[in-house]
């Protein structure tokens, strides 16, 4: 983040505007709190009904406690599931929902230093972390289309068996370790070692078309895009292209051996996994026209290093993600189109804050009392954060 326009520029001269910074709330008790056990691996196995748009899912949780004292149920993240059953071992455990929440009464309490697993069938439908079309279906929000232990600070490891019609293809989260066919069926495997936040799990299918191409030793993947845009270098040469520039930013390579990009119908702008980006079909499009509008291509790729591989410690660290990973982006296009054109990025981020802020829509930037990731997401964090970070370098 090196890449700072110089002090004078008139185009950003608005440092005497007032820009409310970090205002923490530390009060006690917040619900952001950690949840008494943690989920140290999920085995996920889905199968997506697309005519019926229906999820039908089975997840074996292994989990620990982390305090001193017997925990007689688990809360677990459950959207708006359907829950079938819920087992340990053979034994059904007793469970209720609460608004969101799964709450499994064990019936024999989870001890210290006593791993267990329970297992959980469920179904899910059309909901706003899990969308369906005739041809695709994507998510967005763990707790959609899992249960799941959803909360800053947890990691687990994700294995994930999908099982789809064999005309499609599939993007998950974590490396692609089995593919194989299965009664009318393609079944794919996907592994994910490194601990990770269980908000960063996710998955596509769907009749995609593939493009692969190679950068630095990671395979590049792009589903569903135009074949002319992909052929015509407007997504692939790009994202390694930005995929270098931030690896030398960070000091760090790419955290994997595969980077996907899925072009899906709808609009999901800022949904990411671990290893897969989900991006509007109309934004490829777009770039067959303005092959240099590659700021939301390169923000996206950014989150794998700033949210994947340094991940929030509560959702009131969330901007960090969005604003370092905007302002990277820019910082790439000041590399690859010239000075003016990170300026220009700059000045926009400003301007969309400040029209939010004359909307009275601004906000802290953290809170610590925000206990979802849709509290703090939206655009103040990114445009606000971009500007906040940008005054921070000058």
């Amino acid at each position: 983040m090196r890449a700072s326009p110089a002090k004078g520029n008139d185009a950003l001269d608005g440092r005497d505007r007032e820009l409310p910074l970090l205002e923490r709330n530390h009060s006690a008790g917040s619900s952001t709190a950690r949840a008494p056990f943690t989920a140290e691996n999920y085995d996920v196995s889905v199968r997506p009904d697309l005519a019926k748009q229906r999820l039908y899912g089975e997840v074996r949780i292994r989990i620990r406690s982390q305090v001193d004292t017997a925990i007689s149920a688990l809360e677990l993240d459950a959207g708006g599931l359907e829950i079938t059953s819920v087992e340990e071992g053979q034994a059904p455990q007793p469970f209720e929902r609460d608004r969101s929440l799964l709450v499994v009464v064990l019936t024999s309490p989870l001890r210290p230093a006593e791993p267990r697993t329970i297992t959980v069938r469920y179904q899910a439908g059309p909901a706003p972390g899990l969308k369906f079309f005739p041809d695709q279906i994507y998510t967005s929000s763990a707790g959609d289309w899992m249960p799941c232990n959803d909360r800053p600070g947890e990691r687990a490891t994700l294995h994930l068996t999908i099982a789809a019609p064999p005309d499609t293809k599939a993007a998950a989260s974590g490396q692609l370790t089995a593919t194989r066919a299965g009664a009318g069926q393609s079944i794919t495997e996907w592994q994910l070692d490194s601990p990770t936040e269980p908000s960063w799990f996710g998955f596509a299918l769907g009749g995609f078309a593939e493009n692969t191409s190679d950068a630095e030793g990671v395979k590049l993947r792009v589903l569903g895009a135009d074949a002319q845009i992909v052929a015509g270098t407007q997504i692939l040469d790009p994202t390694a292209a930005a995929m270098h520039f931030l690896a030398e930013r960070t000091g760090k390579h790419y955290p994997g051996q595969m980077y996907t990009q899925v072009f899906i119908h709808g609009d999901a702008i800022r949904a990411m996994a671990a290893g897969l980006t989900l991006l509007p079909e109309s934004y490829a499009q777009g770039l067959g026209k303005q092959p240099d509008d590659l700021r939301l291509l390169t923000s996206e790729l950014a989150h794998q290093w700033y949210g994947v591989g340094i991940a929030a410690k509560d959702w009131s660290d969330l901007w960090l993600s969005e604003g370092v990973s905007a302002l990277l982006a820019d910082a790439f296009l000041g590399q690859r189109f010239g000075k003016e054109r990170y300026q220009r990025e700059i000045v926009r981020s400003r301007q969309i804050y400040n029209q939010r802020h004359a909307e009275g829509k601004d906000r802290p930037l953290s809170d610590t009392e925000w206990t979802t990731h849709q509290e703090a997401d939206g655009e103040i964090p990114e445009h606000k954060g971009v500007w906040f970070l940008y005054l921070a370098t000058l």
